[in-house]
C-alpha cells in the first residue's frame, strides 16, 4: 500500500495517467484523497499550470504530500516543429509547481515523470545508467532536462525528488504521434478501407527498448512504495533489451487482414535519432526486483485491437 495521504497528479488525462490513477487509487487506503487536476471542464479540478497563482493557491490549499508530475507535451517529433510550444508547456508549469510545493509543502514527495530521452548523443557510447552525462537531442528532451535540473534548484532541500527515465512505452490509448500506434493506426485504417493499403514509415532500424506502459506505472507505484531517506533520486526504467523498430512493424503486418505495402516517408524521419538506445536499469531491478511482465507482442495486440476499434465506431 501506498502511505500517503493527499496525492496530487498533473497529466492525470493523458495517456500514462489514465493508467496511473487506476493503479494509485488501488494501493492508496480508502481514506486518502486524490486530486487529479487538468484543463478540460470534467477533470477533478479545472487548473493551466501556466498560471502561477492558481497553481500556487491550489497546493496551499490542498498541502499534498505526494506530487506525481506526468503533464508535458510528450512527443519529440511535435517538439521539432513547436519547440516554443513544448518549452513553455514543459518548463513554466514545471517552474510554477516546484515554487508552490516548496512554499506550501516544503516536506512532500516529487515523482517527475523524465525520459530516458535525455541520454540523445550518449547512447553513442553504449548502455546509459544514472550516472551517464545527459546529452539531449531535441527540444523534448532538452525540456525533460532542465525540468530535472529546475525540480533539483528550486525544490526545498527537504523535499523529496524521484525523476524516472522510462524508455519507449506504448498501451491502448496512445496517440498516433508514436511509434507503435501511428503503424497500428494505419493498419487499423487499410482493413477498414479508410485509406490506401500502404504503410508509411521512417527509419525502421533504429534500435529501441520497448515497454508496456503498465510496466512503466508498476514501476512508478513500487518506487513510491519504498520508504527511504534519499531525498534526491533518479531511475532508469528499461528492459534492457533493445529491437529495431522494423520488428514492431513486422508484428502488426504479420496480424494484418489484409495486403499491405510498406514505404518510408522523409517526413517521418527524425535528425535526432541515434542508432541504439539500451538503457541500463539495473538500479531499479535492485531497489525494487522490477521486471517487465508484459511480453511486447501482447502489447502491440493491444495497441492494434484499439485502433480497429476506434475505426470501428
Amino acid at each position: 500500500m501506498l502511505s500517503y495521504r493527499s496525492v496530487f497528479v498533473t497529466g492525470a488525462g493523458g495517456f500514462v495517467g489514465r493508467y496511473l490513477l487506476p493503479a494509485l487509487r488501488e494501493q492508496l487506503t480508502p481514506d486518502a484523497r486524490l486530486v487529479a487536476p487538468g484543463r478540460a471542464a470534467d477533470a477533478d479540478v479545472v487548473l493551466d499550470l501556466n498560471d502561477t497563482a492558481a497553481v500556487a493557491r491550489l497546493i496551499d490549499d490542498l498541502r499534498p504530500d505526494l506530487i506525481v508530475h506526468l503533464a508535458a507535451q510528450s512527443s519529440v517529433g511535435a517538439s521539432a516543429g513547436g519547440a516554443a510550444e513544448t518549452w513553455r508547456t514543459n518548463v513554466a508549469g514545471t517552474l510554477n509547481l516546484a515554487q508552490a510545493v516548496a512554499t506550501s509543502v516544503p516536506t512532500a514527495t516529487v515523482a517527475f515523470a523524465s525520459s530516458s530521452e535525455v541520454y540523445g548523443a550518449a547512447f553513442n557510447a553504449g548502455p546509459a545508467d544514472e550516472g551517464t552525462l545527459p546529452l539531449p537531442m531535441s527540444p523534448y528532451a532538452r525540456t525533460k532536462r532542465t525540468g530535472e535540473e529546475l525540480l533539483a534548484d528550486v525544490l526545498a532541500p527537504t523535499n523529496r525528488l524521484i525523476v524516472f527515465r522510462p524508455g519507449n512505452h506504448s498501451g491502448a490509448g496512445q496517440d498516433t504521434r508514436f511509434v507503435l500506434p501511428a503503424f497500428a493506426d494505419q493498419i487499423a485504417g487499410i482493413e477498414a478501407g479508410k485509406i490506401p493499403p500502404v504503410v508509411k514509415v521512417g527509419s525502421l532500424t533504429a534500435m529501441r527498448d520497448f515497454l508496456d506502459v503498465r510496466d512503466v506505472v508498476d514501476a512508478y507505484c513500487a518506487v513510491l512504495r519504498q520508504e527511504t531517506s534519499t531525498l534526491r533520486e533518479t531511475f532508469n526504467i528499461g528492459s534492457g533489451d533493445v529491437q529495431p523498430i522494423g520488428n514492431l512493424l513486422d508484428m502488426l503486418l504479420a496480424m494484418a487482414r489484409v495486403p499491405i505495402r510498406v514505404e518510408q516517408d522523409p517526413a517521418r524521419l527524425r535528425a535526432s535519432d541515434v542508432p541504439s538506445a539500451r538503457i541500463d536499469a539495473t538500479k531499479l531491478r535492485e531497489c525494487i526486483s522490477w521486471r517487465p511482465r508484459h511480453e511486447l507482442r501482447d502489447t502491440v495486440v493491444m495497441v492494434l485491437d484499439d485502433c480497429r476499434r476506434r475505426y470501428r465506431g
